[in-house]
């Protein structure tokens, strides 16, 4: 008697799961995007299609749902932006492949971001820059020090993630920056840095920052258009502020 009832208890536990194959056709997040596109699919349902399968416990939506949840910081898909493959393989039904996939997917995103926001790699305003790497350096939780180099005509020759760490810890030496812009022949040159907090606010290390890389560009004859500093999902422009020479917020 006592084996009967402890065999309906885990039969009644387990008719608890229902597998993808079991949902209405309605509801299958594959049917859903063949029937009616992916747009109409929930944020839980895309990445269900990627994950394509779940465990024997939670079907692939349970899981993404889980996934979604997993920053308690950046709610749904924007903590995604921050997840790293050790944090995604802790969740039961993650393994390296899939963590892989889905870091690759953010990838993904924001390299399309940034071809979509440039012109053709031109750059002639403050306000377009910032937009091109908005998406790489918003999501990042250490401060990262870019150097992007142009030619006359405000085509982007090369993007560079020169330094990492704290501005306020040390002053940035300008040397390697410089090197890079005369090997690529560059006629001018933004230096761009986040803040993890959000507020890009420049503290009196940016000021120093600015004041050193302008004086090194002049007198290798290269100049510098621009310190753009990223916040969260915001900028500022040393040249839009106020702060350097030029009055027409141009890239020219």
């Amino acid at each position: 008697m006592l084996r009967f009832i402890i065999t309906a208890k885990a039969k009644l536990h387990m008719s608890k799961h229902i597998s993808i194959k079991e949902l209405p056709g309605s509801e299958r997040p594959y049917e859903k995007a063949m029937n009616y596109g992916v747009s109409v699919l929930s944020d839980a349902e895309l990445l269900a299609v990627i994950l394509r399968s779940g465990t024997k416990e939670k079907t692939s939506v349970e899981l993404a749902r889980e996934i979604l949840n997993l920053s308690e910081v950046y709610p749904g898909l924007l903590g995604l932006y921050h997840a790293s493959r050790p944090e995604l393989t802790k969740l039961v039904g993650i393994g390296d492949v899939k963590a892989l996939e889905l870091l690759c997917v953010v990838e993904i995103a924001k390299r399309l971001s940034r071809m979509c926001r440039s012109n053709g790699n031109e750059f002639h305003s403050p306000k377009e820059l910032a937009l091109y790497f908005m998406e790489d350096m918003r999501s990042l939780e250490t401060e990262h020090f870019y150097v992007a180099l142009f030619d006359a005509s405000g085509r982007l020759l090369k993007a560079e993630d020169m330094f990492r760490g704290t501005i306020s810890q040390a002053i940035i030496s300008p040397r390697e920056a410089l090197r890079l812009a005369l090997i690529h022949d560059a006629f001018a040159m933004v230096i761009l840095h986040n803040h993890p907090s959000g507020d890009p606010t420049p503290s009196p290390e940016d000021h120093q920052t600015t004041t050193i890389f302008s004086q090194a560009c002049e007198q290798v004859g290269i100049r510098l258009y621009d310190h753009i500093i990223i916040g969260d999902n915001t900028y500022l422009s040393y040249l839009e502020s106020g702060f350097f020479r030029d009055t027409d917020n141009t890239y020219e």
